[in-house]
């Protein structure tokens, strides 16, 4: 029987889950954990390629007899649920920020005068959407498509926090027309984007900050999709062992196992009722260059 019929996934939130840092235990204590383990599981391997980003992600997969025996919870409680959403919605823009933008693209921070700030988050979400409707305009103009684009609108009158919007846009326009094109506030703010060896994920959790409050994105419909992919047999038990008892292997094991790539940082956490793992890897994908001079 195969690895995936024999294992197969139940639906849990296994990167909370694992919700202990790795790094807060001693050696000894690791070893045990590993050697007690008695719930019959296998580790599935999913990947996720953003632009030239690249995650790994390693979460315990069970044996259909012991789902019965042993089920993570499914029904998280309404605030648990809650921030579980806006935890996965942050990750999603993230993901989809690094999969559509690159350098020289635009961070536009649009802000509004007094006379002319909306009374409602959905009367600013409009002024923006005019706003992209104008670019397109200009974009159509000089035989461009129309812009990819991700928005997001921060405004909490408790924090007095004015409404704003924070717009990625793919480059084609010069920056003076994207300036003007914007009526509502003379203090718009337009910066190229800027990637480094984490791609745009630091502008990403910058606008995608403290999600408490009214904050919400949206995106054009042309973006390109993260690629998923799931594997049963990329690393065996005895190699996810390892790793977890000495951490510094985690880069050896995935530079040699993906070879185009570059690790880049990572974090284990366990469960103390489990005594299993999560395992999760930031890796970038690595230039042409890179990679020929790999080959010399």
């Amino acid at each position: 029987m195969s690895t995936k019929r024999r294992y197969r996934e139940i639906d849990y939130d296994y990167e909370n889950f694992y919700d202990t840092p790795i790094d807060s235990l001693k050696d000894k204590y690791i070893d045990e954990l590993l050697r007690t383990n008695k719930i019959d599981h296998h580790y599935t391997t999913k990947t996720i390629r953003s632009g030239n980003q690249f995650e790994v992600e390693i979460y315990p997969t069970f044996n259909k007899k012991d789902i019965e025996n042993y089920k993570p919870p499914r029904k998280p409680s309404k605030k648990a649920q809650k921030n579980l959403n806006e935890k996965n919605s942050r990750k999603r823009l993230i993901r989809l920020i690094n999969a559509n933008f690159d350098l020289d693209d635009w961070a536009i921070h649009l802000t509004y005068s007094n006379e002319n700030l909306p009374p409602t988050v959905e009367e600013g979400e409009k002024e923006v959407r005019n706003y992209i409707r104008r670019i397109n305009y200009r974009r159509k103009k000089a035989g461009l498509p129309n812009a990819k684009w991700i928005y997001v609108t921060e405004y909490d009158p408790a924090k007095k926090i004015r409404m704003h919007h924070h717009l990625l846009i793919e480059k084609g326009i010069d920056r003076k027309v994207m300036k003007n094109l914007w009526k509502n506030g003379t203090r718009t703010e337009i910066e190229e984007l800027e990637p480094d060896e984490f791609g745009l994920t630091g502008i990403a959790n910058y606008i995608s900050k403290d999600p408490k409050g009214k904050k919400r994105w949206k995106s054009s419909k042309n973006l390109k999709q993260p690629v998923e992919r799931k594997s049963y047999t990329v690393f065996s038990k005895k190699k996810i062992s390892k790793m977890i008892s000495d951490t510094s292997l985690i880069s050896q094991f995935m530079n040699s196992n993906y070879k185009s790539k570059q690790y880049l940082s990572h974090e284990v956490r366990y469960n103390k009722t489990n005594h299993m793992y999560y395992i999760y890897v930031q890796m970038r994908v690595k230039n042409k260059e890179e990679r020929e001079r790999r080959n010399i």
